[in-house]
């Protein structure tokens, strides 16, 4: 786990709205997906997606994923940071089972990967609001993620630790000696949450754990070679820890993204470097 912002210029659509005398509600606090409402952080119109209901096998191939409607975006360079982060393209798909929530996460970016060291090689971050009013910069709304805290963040949190094609994540590793229940020892697929970006911690409440299973692989795996990567997750639809997103069928969810790029310095990517989302607030998912 490293601590970053995960920030962007959302909070300043929000005061362009608010200085026009648009009304604003705060949903009431929640955690279950019954209680779920609009989030309070949207400054400008939420972007949709539905996630239908299918069979996906987490291989790291999108094959399974023909036919799913898809979500092409644009992960913007975080602002404030000494070294400029590039923007990339995306694309974000959601799907469910009975037992299962499945996400493909696809980022156009060149390869490189190495397993000496997490920082020449990308790294990608999926954020669930846990509260629904959470702000989609780890819990607050400002840009730089230093205003009071809206509430709770689930965050799946992946450094590229082992290789393509290899089942990570906690439903296949535990957490190793005295560590929390959602470090993933083996891989470095991480179960975290935040209130904050100075708060984020691997998950450790009530019911702690790390039940998420990720393969990843790349469209052209050559040193350099431009091409996209492909984030394959699963995790179940509820579970019993606190620090956990919940999803039902017919019942809304919020995600961010995140994404960081090892060409971004010479040494890797910095900690507090990404591109991200969060720059026009949460993209808002529908389980059909």
């Amino acid at each position: 786990m490293f601590r970053s912002r995960w920030v962007g210029a959302f909070s300043v659509l929000a005061l362009v709205v608010s200085a026009c005398g648009a009304a604003t509600t705060t949903p009431p606090a929640a955690s279950t997906p019954s209680a779920a409402s609009e989030p309070a952080a949207s400054g400008s119109a939420l972007r949709t997606i539905s996630a239908p209901a299918t069979a996906i096998t987490v291989d790291g191939s999108p094959a399974d994923w023909t036919g799913i409607a898809g979500l092409d975006l644009t992960l913007e360079g975080i602002e404030g940071v000494e070294t400029p982060v590039e923007s990339k393209q995306a694309t974000i798909r959601v799907a469910h089972n009975d037992q299962f929530v499945y996400v493909l996460f696809e980022v156009q970016d060149d390869y490189n990967w190495t397993d000496t060291d997490a920082h020449l090689t990308a790294a990608p971050a999926v954020m669930w609001a846990v509260v629904p009013a959470a702000g989609p910069h780890m819990g607050p709304e400002d840009r730089q993620g230093k205003g009071p805290s809206l509430g709770k963040v689930d965050i799946w949190h992946w450094e590229l630790e082992c290789a393509a094609g290899k089942q990570t994540g906690g439903e296949v590793s535990g957490p190793g000696a005295s560590a929390d229940p959602g470090n993933d020892e083996g891989c470095n697929f991480d179960d975290e949450w935040a209130t904050s970006p100075d708060d984020r911690e691997d998950d450790n409440g009530t019911g702690g754990q790390n039940s998420l299973l990720g393969v990843w692989s790349h469209t052209n795996p050559t040193e350099n070679a431009a091409g996209t990567w492909v984030f394959e997750i699963r995790r179940p639809l509820q579970t019993g820890d606190e620090g956990d997103a919940q999803f039902a069928v017919g019942s809304p969810a919020w995600l961010a993204l995140a994404y960081w790029d090892p060409d971004q310095t010479a040494a890797g990517w910095e900690d507090d470097g990404h591109a991200q989302s969060s720059n026009l607030g949460w993209i808002e998912v529908t389980f059909k």
